[in-house]
């Protein structure tokens, strides 16, 4: 996910879990959406996959794209 620019995902923001887990998933619903992965724009501590920021889904960004993804079934 370290690429030109941060990736949306498919996880609404909202507070993780206290238990340890592995691969949190998002809240179920909410109205802002997760972008991870940094861009070119933002220094070091910001290029992780970790680092989740967030945002409303409307608004348009330069830096700012999205990874297209499948599950194999």
């Amino acid at each position: 996910m370290h690429e030109n620019v941060w990736e949306w995902t498919a996880d609404w923001y909202g507070s993780y879990s206290t238990a340890s887990v592995i691969d949190p998933g998002g809240s179920a619903s909410g109205t802002l959406r997760v972008h991870r992965g940094g861009a070119w724009i933002r220094d070091g501590t910001s290029q992780r996959s970790a680092r989740r920021f967030y945002e409303f889904p409307s608004p348009r960004f330069y830096n700012l794209g999205f990874r297209v993804g499948f599950q194999k079934q």
